[in-house]
């Protein structure tokens, strides 16, 4: 198997990733995720050293018990089947004497030994897993602190921390979620003893070139086919590096998969770690959340074909419902002039933020 690109999904090949807690992997991947044989070692020194499935620890390497055999029994002159018979000699009374034995000494029987008994190696208690993290991508909607994320990207979470990358993360609480429509409402914790990862994420919220859901941040429009479109977030994590990537393209449907009227379907590049970054139109307006990539082995397996550049938006209206109903009022944005994707660039930095969720 090939080694690991240094760029692209990481796809039928071997490499080492280490995680923002220390944690370092080598082995196969496969779509950018554990697959295959692979050891991942913790900060703490822990080892699971197995057979990966898409991520997910399978089975642990075992190893065979040690058997001592047993060791043959010596051969007894005289009993094999294939040695000739010897006709044995009389003695003076006319009796049969017996080979290497004399008159006076008395028969004894043979003592057996003993049978060896196997000696099997008890099998060690497997380690708990490692704490494991999962990072995605968020945007502020509020100088409150306020944070939108998919709702699959904070699930089954202990805990979950944001921050500019993943070596500066300040904690955040789940305030609100709706799995149906996959979004998620998280706010910073306390600022009463923030840290000065947290000071500086808040300083942030205090530059006018952020547009924020109170003085209008959400386009009232939905997207428009074929309009020009900009995707902010943390693709792949840290992985090739710790910074906010953006990426451009345009909107090729106006409804999502299954013709789902709540999303849209967009050409813009979407990778792991891309769910919950805002989408943005030519006058810096979020008109989306970034949902989904499409599983194209999936669809591969179900049509024949392989499709390309097919990823999946949330829509602006649905986004300001579900603002509405957390208690968090909205209002449109009245951005109509155009700026360049310089300056939408600028306000997606300052706006966007990598979510980690800490297993």
């Amino acid at each position: 198997m090939p080694p690991c690109p240094q760029y692209g999904v990481w796809n039928n090949c071997i490499g080492t990733y280490t995680s923002a807690d220390g944690t370092e992997y080598v082995g196969e991947f496969m779509y950018g995720k554990y697959h295959g044989q692979g050891t991942e070692i913790s900060a703490d020194g822990r080892v699971k050293e197995g057979i990966w499935a898409y991520g997910v620890f399978k089975s642990a390497k075992k190893l065979s018990p040690k058997v001592t055999a047993k060791k043959p029994s010596p051969t007894v002159i005289g009993t094999s089947e294939n040695t000739p018979k010897i006709k044995p000699k009389r003695n003076v009374y006319g009796a049969p004497s017996v080979i290497g034995t004399s008159e006076k000494t008395p028969k004894t029987k043979p003592k057996r030994k003993p049978s060896v008994v196997a000696k099997v190696t008890p099998k060690k208690a497997k380690p708990k897993p490692p704490a494991q993290s999962i990072s995605a991508s968020g945007f502020f909607v509020s100088k409150l602190g306020h944070i939108i994320t998919n709702e699959h990207v904070v699930r089954n979470c202990k805990s979950v921390t944001v921050g500019d990358n993943s070596n500066k993360q300040s904690p955040a609480n789940v305030e609100e979620k709706d799995k149906r429509k996959d979004l998620a409402l998280l706010k910073l914790s306390t600022l009463t003893m923030a840290s000065a990862e947290t000071k500086s994420l808040i300083e942030k919220l205090g530059i006018k070139v952020v547009p924020l859901a109170s003085d209008g941040l959400l386009r009232s429009e939905d997207v428009e086919l074929g309009e020009r479109i900009m995707v902010s977030g943390y693709p792949y994590g840290d992985i090739f590096s710790n910074t906010i990537k953006v990426t451009g393209g345009m909107v090729s449907a106006v409804r999502g998969m299954g013709d789902d009227s709540s999303q849209f379907t967009m050409d813009a590049a979407v990778q792991k770690g891309s769910s919950g970054g805002p989408i943005y139109d030519e006058n810096g307006n979020v008109v989306g959340v970034v949902v989904a990539k499409l599983d194209r082995a999936k669809v591969a397996k179900r049509i024949g074909s392989m499709p390309e550049n097919m990823n999946f938006g949330i829509k602006a209206s649905t986004v300001r419902q579900f603002l509405n109903a957390s208690g968090l009022p909205t209002k449109w944005s009245k951005r109509s002039k155009s700026i360049s994707t310089k300056e939408i660039a600028k306000i997606a930095e300052n706006q966007t933020l990598m979510v980690v969720c800490h297993q």
